[in-house]
């Protein structure tokens, strides 16, 4: 019995610290010590099982989007995990992302409008999964209304050089039951706006009707409205269904520069 007891002891000691190779000295190893915006991250990304998410290399969907009253797009958009290729198309266009410029094939002229399309919905699409990735800086704000519910909140800024648009910022909205991404305030600098102007216009999306995806949750409402520093939101400005998700583990010819 003692030397089972010897044995225990010796595995919680090693679990707990490191020894010093030259006079056998045991160095308790530092604690990590996370931030409230660091854990807030880490509650989204767990929720949305971003581990099973990346193990795929290619995630597809179906989008409906209104917006201003008038359909603003209906198809299929495919999209790299990596971010590296999007592609979206509907009976009559087929728009293209390769990393570096967006395209309305066949033209391979760099579109404006197809490049704000291409990046921005595959972004909403994503983003639980894109809270933490290289260039990404967290401000908790504590608890936080939004449409007079109440949630815990970071807001989301970018390192110059990071993605399309650094300037952009967004209010990152986790419900506090369920750990899920509840909604994002946002503002668009795309297109030329300046931060002064695109602060003017700020929005907010909801992400609604949540459901299982090979264990992994999905939102498959979307609602877009007016959003203020008070959570307040007064206008629906547009909406988008999305459905028929499904996963790719290698992207073969998805993403050849003709319609599938």
């Amino acid at each position: 019995m003692r030397k089972v007891f010897l044995a225990v002891t010796i595995v919680a000691m090693s679990s707990a610290c490191s020894f010093s190779s030259d006079n056998n000295v045991a160095i308790e190893e530092p604690k990590v010590e996370f931030t409230d915006a660091e854990k807030l991250v880490a509650e989204i990304e767990k929720t949305h099982k971003k581990e099973v998410f990346e193990q795929n290399e290619v995630v597809q969907f179906d989008l409906q989007l209104n917006f201003g009253g008038k359909e603003r797009f209906n198809g299929r958009v495919y999209v790299m995990i990596s971010g590296a290729k999007i592609k979206m198309e509907d009976d009559s266009t087929l728009m293209f992302w390769n990393g570096e410029k967006a395209m309305v094939l066949p033209s391979t002229e760099n579109n404006e409008k197809a490049r704000f399309d291409l990046l921005t919905w595959s972004y909403f699409f994503t983003a639980p999964y894109k809270l933490s990735d290289p260039g990404t800086n967290h401000q908790f704000l504590d608890s936080s209304f939004l449409g007079g519910a109440e949630y815990d909140a970071n807001k989301l800024t970018f390192d110059q050089g990071t993605g399309d648009t650094p300037e952009d910022w967004y209010i990152v909205y986790k419900d506090k039951n369920s750990g899920l991404l509840a909604a994002m305030a946002y503002i668009v600098t795309s297109g030329g706006a300046t931060l002064e102007e695109a602060e003017k216009d700020p929005h907010v999306i909801t992400y609604e009707a949540y459901t299982d995806i090979g264990g992994i949750p999905f939102a498959t409402q979307w609602h877009f409205w007016t959003w203020n520093e008070s959570g307040e939101m007064h206008k629906l400005l547009g909406n988008a269904t999305i459905g028929n998700i499904e996963f790719t583990k290698k992207a073969g010819d998805l993403f050849s520069l003709t319609a599938s």
